[in-house]
């Protein structure tokens, strides 16, 4: 069933990407939901016969001088809307920065609170002429093309299903019998009776990402190096400041927090996540998983369109009461 969503994506999306491309806001944060993300895109990508020839985040971008039939690639997440509000603003940015380059928002889940908003940011999507923009769930693929046409929207699940196996198993540990309760900490946590729905027997260990729970070494580096990216600016450094931040978060930073992930979720037996991209390593790595959702249905979107039919995991509904 896991094939079953890469094949997903790579029947649907791999012919948008026809040329040559570039690859922008790259997360260089704490998430490692997102590095997931970007990882998986990356293993899609070195599967397609083009290049990519430029890579970068929000931080270390400076527009590239390109030919107007490469692509412009955006990272997927559950950023674009008004919570998360600047990787939206980078989006905006591109659209009017490339007014004749396809571009292409890779799976996203789009919420805004402010529907003012919605309709603001979609008055100038609508006015790219190559613009496509890929749904992560069904309820926003319907938000979607309430304003845009179906041709500019790709209903397609996590980039984060791309991961290979081979690289997962390189990182995972023996399994013991423990259970992690996958509790995020930010703005989009949703409260349930938690002690009530938690198991009452044996050891349940509380946590978060440990990039978000511990200051690790490679982050310390990554914040030290991005200080001083906006020194080099100021004296006329700064693409050499952001081609070695780039080099240090492609090649040290993302493998390291991905091994840490990895080790991380395999060692419990069952896990209780509050963290989409905690439900979908845990599946990748074949986990009993019991999924809790978001302040915004975000989990729940995600759930009743991908996961619905997968047997090891289950969506817990919040009145506490009964599963789905």
């Amino acid at each position: 069933m896991k094939t079953n969503l890469s094949n997903c994506i790579k029947e649907t999306l791999s012919p948008k990407i026809n040329s040559d491309y570039i690859f922008l806001d790259l997360p260089y944060y704490t998430n490692i939901g997102d590095t997931l993300i970007w990882k998986g895109t990356e293993d899609f990508l070195s599967n397609l016969p083009h290049k990519c020839l430029y890579r970068a985040s929000i931080e270390t971008y400076i527009k590239p001088n390109i030919k107007t039939d490469t692509i412009i690639l955006l990272q997927g997440g559950g950023n674009h809307g008004d919570i998360w509000r600047r990787h939206t603003e980078f989006c905006l940015k591109i659209v009017k920065d490339f007014p004749n380059n396809p571009i292409v928002v890779l799976p996203q889940t789009v919420y805004y609170e402010d529907s003012n908003k919605f309709e603001e940011d979609f008055a100038i999507i609508k006015k790219h002429p190559h613009f496509t923009i890929c749904a992560r769930d069904a309820n926003v693929y319907e938000l979607l093309t309430s304003q845009l046409t179906e041709k500019q929207v790709l209903l397609l699940p996590d980039m984060a299903f791309c991961i290979k196996d081979n690289f997962l198993a390189r990182y995972t540990i023996p399994t013991s019998p423990k259970v992690l309760f996958f509790k995020r900490k930010d703005k989009e946590f949703l409260s349930y009776n938690f002690s009530d729905l938690l198991p009452k027997d044996g050891t349940i260990d509380e946590k978060e990402w440990p990039s978000i729970d511990e200051d690790l070494l490679s982050s310390k580096v990554l914040r030290y190096l991005l200080k001083l990216y906006s020194l080099s600016k100021k004296i006329g450094c700064g693409r050499l400041g952001a081609w070695f931040i780039n080099m240090y978060a492609i090649h040290f930073y993302m493998p390291n927090l991905l091994k840490i992930a990895i080790k991380f979720i395999s060692q419990y037996d069952e896990v209780y996540t509050t963290r989409l991209h905690g439900a979908i390593l845990a599946v990748l790595l074949d986990k009993n998983t019991k999924f809790f959702d978001n302040s915004y249905g975000k989990n729940s979107g995600f759930h009743n369109t991908w996961l619905k039919e997968f047997p090891d995991i289950k969506l817990i509904s919040n009145n506490a009461q009964d599963e789905s």
